[in-house]
């Protein structure tokens, strides 16, 4: 038998838990992003939050990977923006991002509003409400060691447009061919699957050197998958 403390709010989402991670963590700041329009970190992104993001919802066959790419002209983009060079993949649908941060500093209750309220030691910070909180669901997290992969696929009750990936420690570099040196590709992200019939989201860490894979590196990619509830 399991012992722990869970808070539930008015809609009976966990908010507080003993047993989950970050249960009082938010998605905020949602907004979709053209092709050419993917610039990383997005608007309103606040120093401490982790940007998360999606395939867009616009209908597109095949896979969408989710990572920062390269910058370009010293400015950072996500992986398949417009701005990148024809010869580079791209992502003509766009994406969806989001910022996950800790629910801090909620309004004040409302006359006539009845729950639990927790503040912080200030005495006026709301940190949890039990009728104005919002949470998000982590569904997978970890750190993925050299070229390894990692598969998430989500049950059927969950909605795969709720889906989102952490990308603050993602990365993606191409350095196509030419007559000097090998082509370099560094992986580190999530490739999503949203219209195969097994939808899937598949972790990568991996680094290909000339059409083969290197195992001789020490990066790892620190991932997190989560769902948003609300």
């Amino acid at each position: 038998m399991a012992y722990g403390l869970q808070v539930f709010n008015a809609d009976g989402r966990i908010q507080v838990s003993t047993t989950e991670i970050a249960p009082n963590a938010y998605i905020t700041n949602i907004s979709a992003h053209s092709s050419s329009g993917m610039q990383y970190p997005p608007a309103n992104t606040a120093a401490g939050d982790l940007v998360v993001a999606r395939p867009s919802n616009t209908p597109q066959s095949g896979t969408t990977t989710i990572s920062i790419g390269q910058p370009v002209n010293n400015v950072d983009y996500f992986w398949g923006a417009s701005q990148y060079p024809s010869y580079y993949t791209p992502n003509n649908a766009g994406i969806i991002t989001g910022v996950m941060r800790t629910q801090a500093g909620l309004a004040a209750p409302s006359s006539g509003e009845y729950g639990m309220d927790v503040y912080s030691t200030n005495g006026s910070t709301v940190l949890f409400s039990a009728t104005r909180s919002t949470s998000v669901r982590v569904l997978a997290q970890g750190v993925l060691g050299p070229d390894s992969t990692y598969t998430y696929t989500p049950s059927s009750g969950l909605d795969f447009q709720r889906i989102y990936a952490v990308v603050n420690s993602s990365m993606i570099i191409s350095l196509p061919q030419n007559f000097i040196f090998p082509s370099w590709n560094v992986s580190m992200g999530y490739v999503f699957s949203p219209y195969a019939q097994t939808k899937t989201i598949q972790v990568l860490n991996r680094v290909n050197s000339g059409g083969s894979y290197v195992t001789n590196y020490s990066g790892q990619f620190p991932y997190m998958i989560i769902y948003d509830n609300n």
